[in-house]
């Protein structure tokens, strides 16, 4: 008896379809290369007649709302439509590129209406804005990261729910598709990066007995197609073969899961060192909301990268990454409130602005991660939750973005008025208002209000009035604020400790620079625009009391009077932050220590901070 031996052996499957990849059989090639080729060339072709009408000033460019949706269809639909080619239907795939349109082209409409403010303006302002051609074809940077951001996880989730035949698809077919696309955009930008080093080194050696390489490849009209179409063959190229992106993907991720004991290690760390130094440190930063969504946000992104689409055995029998993604997990929750925390206390100091609005639905999706992520630690060894809850973070996500792109959540208009609000329940003052936010930040709505303001005849806003008649005719904000008549005497913003003291009338009095004695002078001493706190001080060996600055935005600053009567810097203090809250408690708990030298050293603690003394006004050589 023979045994029959088969002529060929069978391809081995990658380990991406053992585990059943959504994404890792082959689209049938056919004339699709050839498709997507077409469209990366069509698609530079538009770019560059979008240019010549910019920089020529005809044709679309005088009208800029045909334009700037023009310009937002051939940047993002073109993309879509080659990753969609053979794994969606033809007739799905023309519905879903009109639905994209239509969004588009709307989000593109509201987005050059907000900045139409012409209606309110004086000259000379009217005339700059009308002839500022980029602000009216250019679409705005936060449309253009929004809407990139939003259009992928919509394109994910598009052709997730395709493959699946369901309106919610199952959560690996979401990481599949999602990384799969990442990975392709980032070997497409690799690809032309590479393709560039190649022309530029070709162009270098042509150079040598003619620019003419040169000036071709630098040309508009080879390179804007050129990019193009090489984009659109590096993404096929990563399409044709999705098992070797299954198998970089899986690569990729198991090695930065290995960094995350080290992210949950310091972020561990910091929430420790707060218990010790408490939370004033943390508050004097000013940008602590930023850095605690920053934090969150990479404890997401490494938490993700181990569980992948659901923990998979390896990494479940690796001791150090389970517990560390089971800390990581419990470790977002008191980010997210003490980033909460850090933006309500600036609102309710300073209102609403247009970044702190958007910090506020950061926090907001951040919530949906820390509250899921934390509920899915007491659920399952295998933390089945995470999955449901990344797919509902992305949701809200998408709504976010949409809510922000339209004035339903536009930072600007909800800024604006709250502004408003405040100026109308007392809680600033007319002299107050931030008219230069409004003129120059707040979009359509700020210039609008600051046109309603005019019309209200008020006594008590004819200050207010003349300044938003400025801001109405002003082409640029500095001129604003040089023109800007002073709110008040310098000084008057200045809170004196301990209560019922005075600022001595000399340091009101006297016009401060900048600089002093090559010191920074706090910006209390020389406007209104900023405070500070002042405390009187009388180190070991003076005769008379000093006058101790804390500013918050420079160095703590020493003032002493002099022979003559007029008041000097003579010296600065250069401290971290949680030292500055240590002072403050110092000197309001007159338990302030003075360390013996000849000059005026601080002993806060065990922490010395050595005054740095003030060098005298160097004369210029006339002086």
């Amino acid at each position: 008896m023979t045994t029959q031996i088969p002529p060929s052996l069978p391809d081995l499957p990658s380990s991406a379809a053992d585990r059943g990849d959504p994404v890792a059989t082959p689209p049938k090639p056919g004339s699709i290369g050839t498709l997507r080729l077409a469209i990366g060339l069509a698609q530079g072709v538009v770019l560059y007649v979008l240019y010549r009408h910019w920089s020529d000033k005809t044709g679309l460019a005088l009208h800029p709302t045909l334009f700037r949706c023009v310009l937002l269809l051939a940047l993002f639909l073109p993309p879509i439509a080659i990753s969609s080619l053979s794994h969606m239907q033809p007739r799905k795939l023309a519905l879903w590129l009109l639905l994209l349109a239509a969004i588009i082209s709307s989000l593109a409409f509201y987005d050059i209406w907000r900045t139409d403010i012409g209606a309110w303006l004086n000259e000379p302002a009217l005339s700059a804005w009308q002839s500022d051609t980029a602000l009216h074809l250019q679409p705005s940077l936060q449309l253009v990261l929004l809407m990139w951001h939003g259009l992928f996880i919509a394109q994910a989730m598009a052709l997730a729910a395709h493959q699946d035949q369901r309106w919610i698809a199952s959560y690996p077919s979401y990481f599949a598709w999602a990384w799969k696309l990442v990975l392709q955009a980032a070997f497409a930008c690799l690809f032309n990066a590479a393709l560039w080093i190649i022309l530029m080194v070709g162009a270098a050696l042509f150079a040598l007995f003619s620019p003419l390489f040169l000036a071709i490849i630098s040309s508009p009209w080879f390179f804007m197609p050129v990019t193009a179409l090489a984009y659109a063959g590096a993404l096929h190229l990563t399409d044709v073969k999705p098992a070797i992106i299954a198998n970089l993907r899986k690569l990729l991720l198991t090695m930065l899961s290995w960094l995350l004991p080290l992210a949950v290690l310091i972020a561990a760390g910091f929430l420790a060192g707060l218990c010790v130094t408490g939370l004033q440190p943390l508050w004097e930063t000013r940008r602590a909301t930023a850095v605690l969504l920053g934090t969150t946000a990479l404890l997401v992104v490494l938490a993700n990268m181990v569980y992948q689409d659901g923990l998979s055995d390896e990494a479940a029998s690796a001791r150090l990454i389970r517990w560390s993604l089971r800390v990581a997990c419990a470790l977002p929750l008191p980010l997210v409130v003490l980033a909460a925390c850090a933006l309500g206390l600036r609102v309710s100091q300073y209102g609403w602005t247009p970044e702190r609005v958007c910090a506020a639905l950061c926090i907001a999706v951040a919530s949906i991660y820390a509250i899921g992520y934390l509920a899915a630690l007491w659920r399952a060894a295998r933390m089945v939750v995470m999955a449901p809850v990344n797919v509902a973070a992305s949701f809200t996500i998408l709504a976010v973005s949409v809510a922000v792109l339209t004035p339903l959540a536009d930072p600007a208009r909800l800024a604006v008025a709250d502004q408003l609000a405040r100026l109308r329940s007392g809680q600033i003052t007319p002299e107050r208002l931030d008219v230069r936010f409004m003129r120059y930040h707040g979009q359509r709505y700020g210039v609008q209000a600051l046109a309603d303001i005019v019309q209200i005849h008020d006594p008590r806003l004819s200050f207010l009035h003349q300044e938003v008649q400025l801001a109405l005719q002003t082409e640029h904000a500095f001129q604003l604020a040089q023109n800007k008549k002073p709110e008040g005497k310098p000084g008057s913003t200045v809170r004196m400790h301990p209560e019922g003291s005075h600022l001595p009338a000399a340091i009101v009095e006297k016009t401060w620079d900048a600089m002093e004695a090559d010191a920074w002078v706090p910006g209390c001493l020389r406007s209104t625009a900023s405070d500070c706190d002042a405390y009187l001080v009388k180190p070991p060996g003076a005769r008379r009391e000093q006058v101790l600055i804390i500013d918050g935005n420079s160095p703590a600053v020493l003032l002493a009077e002099d022979a003559q009567g007029q008041w000097q810097i003579i010296g600065t203090f250069r401290m971290p932050s949680h030292c500055v809250a240590q002072l403050r408690e110092a000197l309001e708990g007159k338990t302030l220590q003075w360390k013996a030298s000849p000059s005026y050293d601080l002993q806060l603690g065990d922490t010395l901070i050595p005054m740095v003394p003030a060098s005298p006004r160097r004369k210029s050589c006339g002086q």
